[in-house]
């Protein structure tokens, strides 16, 4: 049996439980004592209630690790308005 399997028994009770933790179906679950999908080890490595720390040697990376490249997406300027001081004195329109 995989451990991190083992692990999320422990941790939830009942692949019924664990599959509506991660909204796969139990069938999908099944699969998992012999191997946990890297999507689903590293929501558990995130989590600071699974005891559990992602290898990435586990899921053949060759002890490389991961590399998350993140940039911020370039976002369009928002448009300027002018600033408006609330002491200015509101301006009336002589035709009024």
């Amino acid at each position: 049996m995989h451990k991190l399997f083992q692990t999320l028994l422990t941790h939830f009770g009942t692949q019924e439980h664990i599959a509506k933790a991660f909204g796969v179906s139990r069938q999908a679950v099944y699969g998992w004592k012999t191997h946990v999908p890297e999507r689903i080890a590293l929501l558990c490595h995130l989590s600071k209630s699974i005891p559990y720390k992602y290898n990435p040697n586990d899921y053949e990376t060759d002890g490389k690790g991961l590399s998350l490249y993140l940039e911020m997406p370039q976002m369009s300027p928002e448009p300027t308005q002018p600033e408006v001081d609330p002491n200015d004195k509101p301006v009336h329109s002589e035709a009024a």
